[in-house]
């Protein structure tokens, strides 16, 4: 089995990506979404974020406040990386179990990791896609977010330029205009991918 890997900027359109790939049939695991779920209230990596971060991260019912967490993380570099120790190995070991997991007869799986080079997980994937966009647009998707300016300044300038994730991926998808052209062009890697 394939396995592929999506990353990308903040906001460039990688879970577009992994729909259209999903669309095609293959299997999409976004690791945001574990990242959800090794959140959890009672985890020990929410009892860890809580002891490293304080109670103003817990939201009212028990969970992380991730929008109060952002706030801190995106202006801290060293609490950033105090967040990143602590929750990407989790993340890591669910998206491989998630893998694992897959039939053994599946053309691909494919896994949405935005900071796949950041925390130094490139390594081990039949490719690697990365999904691009203008600043600009980028900077509009996450005013729609409801992030104000300057947090979308922020949250980009803590990732490496995704021109330098571009140059270092299989596959490059610009993600400037249309669901239509998205589409297309995701169709051509996924194909790509697998007449490899």
């Amino acid at each position: 089995m394939l396995k592929i890997a999506i990353t990308g900027g903040i906001a460039a359109g990688k879970s577009l990506v992994g729909e259209g790939m999903a669309r095609r049939g293959i299997a999409v695991c976004d690791a945001d979404t574990l990242a959800h779920e090794v959140m959890r209230p009672g985890t020990p990596v929410a009892l860890a974020l809580t002891a490293a971060f304080g109670r103003g991260i817990v939201a009212a019912d028990g969970s992380i406040d991730r929008r109060a967490l952002g706030r801190l993380v995106f202006r801290d570099e060293r609490a950033r990386q105090t967040l990143n120790a602590t929750v990407h190995p989790a993340v890591r070991r669910a998206w491989a179990d998630w893998i694992e997991r897959q039939p053994g007869d599946a053309p691909a799986a494919a896994v949405i990791v935005p900071l796949l080079y950041e925390i130094g997980a490139e390594s081990g994937w039949s490719a690697v896609v990365c999904v691009i966009a203008d600043e600009a647009v980028r900077t509009a998707r996450l005013r729609e977010r409801g992030l104000s300016g300057e947090e979308a300044r922020l949250r980009m300038a803590a990732q490496m330029p995704q021109e330098v994730k571009a140059e270092r991926a299989d596959f490059v998808i610009v993600n400037n205009g249309s669901q239509a052209v998205l589409g297309e062009q995701t169709t051509r890697v996924v194909n790509s991918i697998l007449e490899k």
